[in-house]
């Protein structure tokens, strides 16, 4: 039995090898297809979908070669490229940053399960946003986001239902539109969201379609022109998830909303300029999640909540350039003690008082502090050293006063940003401290500095920007300054009393941007300059010489030499600065003809010639300057007429060609500069009649054509230029070009304004920040004829209004007294005649009435102004009577009597006279009759007589003549001294 079982036992071994072996190898076998299917799967892609790669590739630039791994077969391992384990299909292409340009190849419709597409950060020629993206239903991961793309968004990407992730912000322009959030309302699985610096002004759905996301945790709508919109008018939020809201730089022109006090896990919220106005309510308090609060640049009013209080995780403040007023010290305690994480506030540019000490030493956290443009005041207290963290210091244009010293930057030694500007504080830096820290930016404009310039700034090797305009100092300035030839981009020492030259080495500093030196003592010549600046202010200096051919720069935007004393002429090399914005080289004494070689320049808004002596023609190129906004060439000896090409100028709002010799008729096509707004062609020697075409420009406010040769009937179409017709120009703030120049704190300062200088109110004023509401029509000194159009008196905003010296004949219209702002009127040295209307005393402004030397009657009205002019408004005008005139108006009654005693006693006296002349005749011929030395001494006697008389008559003749050619003289040129220019007299006054 044991050994059949052995046997069998035996037998069943032997038997059963092969088939293990079998077995073992099958196993084997299947493990290595597994392992090959497996394989397969990882390292190799689906041909059709590497083929839709290529083709993409092949219409691609890549610049910087980010797809060279775009080769071999297995399109997994290409860069950007990532693929399903289980399928091998392409499910991810993130190209985002590869700066990729040309043409989509919409052979990419072929990845159909793309779960994760982004590319942003390319170029995509600036197309439309391809619609095949909107096939991928598998999509929940779309960037598109600065990829050059324009156009409409298509609506179908609302049929991408599972789409989490959208971001289709553009910085470029034209930039993408949306007409309607109808289709962002069906993306419910949206998550993130980020439509920044598209154009959504048509989207006035935008609120109520983004309600409809129930899951979305960040809203970004940035500078997307969104509507304005009502931000209340939601009944029920459904986007309580939200924790990031960013809606910065729209004008949406509404109050805070409430639904954003529900939103309990908002960590960020953003809403810098967007139009908010109101308060800041207490329920901000309700945010206890906040990290960071942007409300800056709006028009919040009322104080900081003492809610706020609540908010201990905030890490950045910015309620800057609003109107939030309040004490700073006491809202400080309350509120800021519990946000000991706190790094950045800004409360820049509002209208908060108070002072810093007892608060402002406790915030030791504190990176970035920024108080400018307030009203505090009081002394900067030494505990400010306690704030180790400090970057960024900005305590400018405030009413701080008191001395600051090193002691209160002693432990400041991360300081990178000091601006102290535009405070009575007195720096008292020693001369031999060495600061702890390495400043990029410093700003101590109109602190009392001075006079030494301070010698601890040798230390600062980091520096990159200097600030002492207004500062005090006196003398030249030390060599040692031009020696940050590796760091320094701005130095502005203007208005200060600094003397010397400029060095020669002036064009090392290689990083130089911004050299603002005007209003000091520097003479000599201009050196060579850096090929780096940008910006080169050495205007009313006592600088000579000329102008270098190296001014070329063709990295320059603003250029300023005025009131020096540069001589010779201007190089052709200026018309090769192809960024420069202004050229003002006015009041020094260049000559020549003006270069004619002014091409291809759009950037080019301001030229100012003004007052040299320049001679010539107005180059016809300047008409091809399309972007000229102002130009100023008065106050020289330029001839000729007026260069046709001058009418492609279409952007002109300013032009300045007074007192110089130019002639010939007023151009026609100046009625097509539609954008013209103050025109001034006075001193000249234009003649003709003025064109109708002038009173189709529908911006001219000021007019200029005094003493030229100008003749014909003062034009009725006058009345027509609508921009006098209403009180105020419809513009807030100034049209006219105003250059501003990048702060050390991040403000910006005023460089350059327009300005214009013109007779008003009897005074030679310039009008440089208000020139955009000055309102005039000057036509004195001409030979104009005619009457006074009544249509003048639909021009209610005019403020000064001048005829005077003209051949102006009739009455002064009643329609005068309809211009209710003006100032100013002078109609003197005319023909007018008549009584001066009644309608005059109703212009409770006029400051200065000129209605002399003309031939008006009657009683001067009285009341109002009328009851303060002197004589001198009325004189020579024989008929008229009343105060202040010393002549005493007679009434009617006592006229006509006067005129029957008058009569009556003339005829008694011819009556007496007749019968003495016989009596005479009788008695003087019967004495001759009987002597004849009688008639001797009578006849001699008589001669002599007839002799004096005859003298008289003559003398009295020659006098009425003489007196008539005075009067048509005054009446003419003289008055070019008071209607004009005076050329030889400063400005009085100036607006």
């Amino acid at each position: 039995m044991g050994t059949l079982t052995l046997h069998s036992t035996t037998s069943f071994t032997v038997s059963s090898i092969p088939m293990a072996g079998m077995i073992h190898g099958l196993l084997i076998a299947l493990a290595l297809l597994c392992l090959t299917i497996n394989t397969r799967g990882i390292s190799a892609c689906i041909v059709s979908e590497r083929d839709a790669l290529s083709a993409f590739n092949a219409s691609i630039n890549d610049p910087d070669g980010r797809l060279r791994s775009w080769q071999g077969g297995d399109c997994c391992n290409w860069a950007g490229v990532s693929c399903s384990k289980k399928t091998g299909h392409v499910i991810k292409l993130d190209l985002g940053g590869y700066s990729l340009k040309g043409h989509i190849n919409p052979s990419l419709a072929g990845l159909t399960r793309l779960v994760h597409l982004n590319m942003s950060h390319g170029d995509f020629g600036g197309v439309p946003i391809p619609e095949f993206i909107c096939s991928f239903k598998m999509l929940r991961y779309l960037d598109l986001s600065h990829a050059g793309f324009h156009g409409t968004a298509p609506d179908q990407l609302g049929n991408l239902p599972r789409l989490s992730y959208l971001d289709l912000g553009s910085s470029g322009a034209p930039a993408i539109t949306v007409d309607s959030f109808h289709w962002v309302s069906k993306l419910t699985s949206l998550r993130y969201l980020d439509l920044s610096w598209l154009y959504l002004a048509a989207s006035v759905d935008w609120l109520q379609a983004v309600n409809m996301l129930p899951l979305l945790g960040v809203l970004r709508l940035n500078d997307a022109s969104l509507p304005a919109t009502d931000l209340n008018s939601l009944s029920q939020v459904n986007f309580t998830a939200l924790k990031l809201l960013h809606l910065k730089s729209n004008n949406l022109n509404s109050s805070l909303p409430n639904w954003i006090w529900r939103l309990s896990t908002l960590s960020e919220l953003d809403m810098t300029s967007c139009g908010l106005s109101g308060m800041i309510p207490d329920e901000l308090g309700k945010l206890t999640s906040l990290k960071l609060l942007r409300l800056g640049d709006n028009k919040l009013e009322g104080v900081i909540p003492r809610s706020a209080s609540r908010l201990c995780n905030l890490v950045q403040i910015d309620l800057s350039r609003n109107i939030l007023s309040g004490d700073i010290a006491g809202a400080a305690k309350t509120v800021f003690p519990c946000m000991k994480q706190l790094q950045i506030l800004d409360l820049a540019g509002n209208k908060l008082t108070g002072k810093l000490s007892g608060w402002l030493e406790g915030m030791t956290s504190l990176r970035v502090l920024d108080l400018s443009g307030n009203s505090l005041s009081g002394v900067v207290p030494v505990s400010i050293g306690n704030l180790s963290n400090l970057i960024y210091l900005d305590f400018s244009f405030n009413k701080f006063n008191g001395t600051v010293s090193e002691l209160h930057f002693a432990n400041l030694s991360r300081l990178d940003t000091l601006d102290l500007a535009s405070n009575s504080f007195e720096i008292a830096f020693k001369q031999s401290w060495v600061p702890p820290f390495q400043l990029k930016k410093l700003g101590m404009q109109a602190c009392l500095v001075g006079p030494k310039f301070p010698t601890w700034l040798q230390s600062q090797a980091k520096i990159e920007m200097i600030d002492l305009g207004s500062a005090g100092l006196r003398g030249p300035l030390p060599d040692w300054i031009w020696n940050f030839s590796s760091s320094i981009s701005s130095l502005n020492v203007s208005t200060n009393s600094i003397t010397g030259m400029l060095p020669a080495s002036l064009e090392q500093l290689k990083m130089l941007t911004t050299l603002n030196m005007r209003s000091n003592q520097l003479e000599g010549n201009i050196p060579d300059l850096p090929v780096s600046v940008q910006v080169l202010d050495l205007s009313d200096n006592y600088l000579s010489g000329s102008i270098r051919q190296s001014f070329g720069n063709k990295k320059l935007h603003y250029l300023s030499l005025s009131r020096n004393f540069i001589s010779g002429v201007i190089p052709i090399d200026l018309c090769n600065m192809i960024s420069v914005e202004l050229i003002d080289l006015s009041h020094n004494n260049l000559s020549g003809e003006l270069p004619d070689c002014w091409h291809d320049n759009s950037e080019l808004y301001v030229i100012d010639f003004s007052s040299n002596n320049f001679w010539g023609e107005i180059p016809s190129t300047m008409g091809s300057l399309n972007s000229l906004v102002s130009l100023h060439l008065s106050r020289n000896r330029m001839s000729g007429m007026l260069p046709t090409s001058l009418q492609s100028c279409n952007m002109l709002t300013f032009l300045d060609l007074a007192q110089n010799n130019l002639s010939g008729n007023l151009p026609k096509w100046i009625g097509g500069l539609q954008s013209l707004i103050l025109l001034s062609l006075g001193s000249n020697q234009f003649s003709g009649e003025i064109p109708e075409e002038l009173s189709k420009l529908p911006s001219l406010q000021y007019l200029d054509l005094c003493n030229n040769k100008l003749s014909g009937p003062l034009p009725h179409f006058l009345g027509n230029l609508t921009a006098l017709h209403s009180k105020y120009p419809e513009f807030e703030t100034s049209p006219f070009p105003e250059f501003m120049v990048y702060g050390v704190g991040g403000a910006y300062f005023s460089v350059y304004r327009d300005a214009l200088e013109a007779m008003f109110n009897g005074k030679r004023v310039i009008f440089g920040r208000n020139i955009f509401r000055l309102t005039g029509i000057d036509l004195s000194a001409n030979l104009l004829t005619g009457e006074i159009p009544s249509e003048i008196g639909f021009l209610s905003a005019l403020l000064s209004l001048n005829l005077s010296g003209n051949h102006i004949g009739g009455s002064i219209p009643d329609e005068l007294g309809s211009i209710t702002d003006l100032e100013s009127l002078d109609l003197s040295r005319n023909y007018l005649s008549g009584p001066i209307p009644h309608s005059l005393t109703s212009l409770a402004g006029l400051a200065l009435l000129n209605i002399s030397y003309n031939d008006l009657s009657g009683e001067i009205p009285w009341g109002n102004q009328f009851s303060t002019f002197e004589n001198d408004s009325f004189l020579e005008n024989e008929n008229l009577c009343g105060l202040p005139l010393s002549r005493i108006c007679v009434p009617e009654s006592n006229k006509r009597r006067h005129r029957i005693l008058q009569l009556r006693f003339d005829t008694l006296t011819y009556l007496f006279t007749l019968l003495g002349f016989t009596f005479g005749i009788s008695t003087v011929s019967t004495t001759m009759i009987c002597s004849a030395a009688a008639r001797k001494a009578y006849f001699q006697f008589t001669d002599r007589v007839l002799n004096n008389f005859c003298a008289a008559v003559q003398i009295k003749l020659s006098i009425n003549r003489m007196s008539a050619g005075r009067d048509l003289f005054m009446a003419t040129r003289s008055q070019d001294s008071i209607t004009c220019y005076e050329l030889e007299q400063s400005p009085t006054a100036i607006y």
